[in-house]
């Protein structure tokens, strides 16, 4: 099923959380130093991450309110959310090991692959499309936000 145009902002962002996910198991693979690693989370985070989970939190999840949409989905997705801000949490503070970083290499991966493979196809069958042009008005996104412009390749 192709994605909605109006929920394409977040899958372009979902496909460089993937590449991040996929360079910090490079790194972790390559003995890359942990700090550059986590200091790499915490810059993802804070330029892409985070106003991406408040995008989904603030605009699309309430917009699914009212619907038949399953609320153990979004359970799902606020869990995920949690966990990853924790971990990144956990990176803000130097309290972190190599296991931290490979837990939110695979969380962040799983998490993305929950959203475009269950999540967006089941609020696409339940929004209208009035809602979702509604909801794609509201999204907005960097395009020049890659995680391969970040400037320590730890990866290769």
């Amino acid at each position: 099923m192709k994605r909605s145009a109006h929920l394409q902002p977040l899958s372009r962002q979902h496909h460089n959380g993937l590449l991040a996910a996929l360079l910090l198991g490079k790194g972790l693979k390559k003995g890359a130093s942990l700090q550059v690693m986590a200091t790499f989370i915490v810059y993802m985070w804070e330029r892409d991450l985070q106003s991406h989970f408040e995008q989904e939190e603030e605009i699309l999840i309430p917009a699914l309110q009212n619907t038949p949409f399953d609320p153990a989905l979004t359970q799902q997705l606020l869990k995920d959310h949690r966990d990853l801000r924790s971990l990144v949490q956990q990176m803000q503070h130097e309290n972190y090991g190599s296991d931290d970083i490979a837990s939110f290499a695979s969380l962040l991966e799983q998490h993305i692959r929950f959203e475009e493979r269950i999540y967006f196809p089941e609020a696409e069958k339940v929004l209208s499309v009035e809602v979702l042009e509604q909801i794609g008005e509201l999204l907005h996104e960097d395009p020049s936000e890659n995680c391969m412009n970040y400037p320590v390749k730890f990866w290769e």
